[in-house]
């Protein structure tokens, strides 16, 4: 066998180096993500979405007008805890830790630093980032927006009958229930005092009997979730007509389209209802039992336990949102049954079940992105800090614009689908 002469083949292959390079998967997934939004076939319904987001700021306002006012809630929250509890248990507030003072770790390299991640955070919040995002997703074919603390003040002017609405939902509510309207409109009324109450239910807390605060303040809660998620059901019907409306080129005035989402809300508010009831049945009400004596033995207060309960019902109720995900755009736009939308769902999912598994995918996709950067940057900056509070504070928005150009294309695209267009027609003129 030689030995000196010419290298081998592979000993020439091995002398080229390829440097590793922590940017190169990101390349590639970049690369991936381009391709796959540009030849999937649900793409010019993606592009209408962002076109009618640009034409249309109220599709995102809202949402992000929500969010926003949630996370003011929270540090109202912070702070006030930050005012009334023991030096050791209060919540803190800072610009940065004290390594972010010190020139050397001004500004990474050290937990105290302005950015610090443990290794494997990112991966970690990949992996946690799953559920949250799948539940985003069933949000665009549910309940996009989150609407506490900001639904006391709408139950508090639903009660005063601002703007005529009170008497719209009674009426809408008679004309599809009849003599059922005034039990479902009394229940909306209990479920807004409810709402009214909420805000307040932490705060008095401290002034009230712990035993008595403890079985009843959940219920307080619940009664209160109720109304936020039938307040959150009504503005997404207003977003899918709205979005409806640029398709069409209808001309409109917001006080006609919110009144007319009020109308369409009686007859999506059957199918709310039942979304509600397994919520309440499989997340709410053990929570509640729990806290009772002739419950606890079935429902006992572990928190390893209760967090296994509550991760399999929202697993489950997520998978049901998702397999049903035509039923309420179909009960806004026709106005049918419950059972009559069933139908029309599971015909729409046979002709057209390709390009609506393909906006799944791709929706999921974004929103997971965005879970994981949203985890990401509140573990690396951490909460009390300056940039921290910034960036809970904008966080709302970005996804605001990300909620509202999904909502908008799904509308795109279940008309396109209904209607017979091809998938790469352009049929929208404004």
């Amino acid at each position: 066998m030689r030995i000196g002469g010419a290298p081998r083949a592979v000993d020439t292959l091995s002398s080229f180096v390829i440097p590793h390079s922590p940017w190169l998967p990101v390349a590639g997934a970049l690369l991936l993500y381009l391709v796959a939004m540009r030849l999937n076939p649900a793409r010019a319904s993606l592009r209408d979405g962002f076109r009618a987001v640009r034409r249309y700021r109220r599709l995102w306002l809202p949402i992000g007008g929500c969010g926003f006012a949630y996370a003011l809630f929270q540090l109202a929250l912070r702070w006030y805890f930050h005012l009334v509890l023991p030096p050791g248990d209060r919540p803190g507030f800072r610009w940065w830790g004290a390594a972010g003072r010190d020139p050397q770790w001004r500004f990474t390299g050290a937990p105290e630093s302005v950015w610090y991640l443990e290794p494997g955070t990112i991966a970690a919040h990949a992996r946690g980032a799953v559920l949250p995002a799948l539940e985003n997703v069933a949000g665009i074919f549910n309940c996009l927006v989150s609407t506490f603390p900001l639904s006391a003040f709408a139950a508090l002017l639903l009660l005063l009958n601002y703007g005529g609405h009170h008497a719209v939902l009674w009426r809408a509510l008679g004309r599809r229930f009849g003599r059922g309207g005034p039990a479902i409109y009394a229940g909306i009324l209990l479920c807004a005092l409810a709402a009214l109450a909420k805000p307040f239910v932490y705060a008095v807390a401290r002034h009230v009997d712990p035993q008595l605060w403890y079985q009843w303040s959940p219920v307080v809660v619940w009664l209160a979730f109720l109304f936020e998620y039938l307040l959150g059901v009504c503005i997404q019907i207003y977003l899918i007509l709205l979005a409806y409306c640029w398709v069409r080129g209808i001309s409109h005035t917001p006080r006609e389209l919110f009144d007319f989402a009020l109308r369409r809300f009686s007859s999506v508010v059957r199918w709310a209802a039942v979304v509600l009831l397994l919520s309440s049945l499989f997340i709410d009400l053990p929570l509640i039992l729990k806290n009772f004596a002739p419950w606890a033995r079935i429902f006992p207060d572990d928190p390893a336990r209760i967090d296994f309960r509550l991760g399999l019902a929202r697993s489950l109720l997520t998978v049901v949102l998702l397999a049903t995900s035509t039923m309420q755009i179909a009960l806004t736009f026709h106005g049918s049954s419950v059972r009559a939308a069933l139908g029309e769902h599971l015909r729409f999912l046979r002709r057209h079940g390709w390009p609506c598994a393909w906006f799944l995918a791709l929706a999921a996709l974004h929103c997971h992105a965005l879970e994981v950067l949203n985890r990401t940057l509140q573990s690396g900056l951490r909460e009390g800090t300056a940039l921290g509070v910034a960036w809970q504070l904008l966080f709302p928005w970005l996804s605001a614009l990300v909620a509202a150009w999904l909502l908008a294309s799904w509308v795109c695209l279940y008309r396109r689908c209904d209607e017979g267009r091809r998938a790469d027609e352009n049929w929208i003129a404004f």
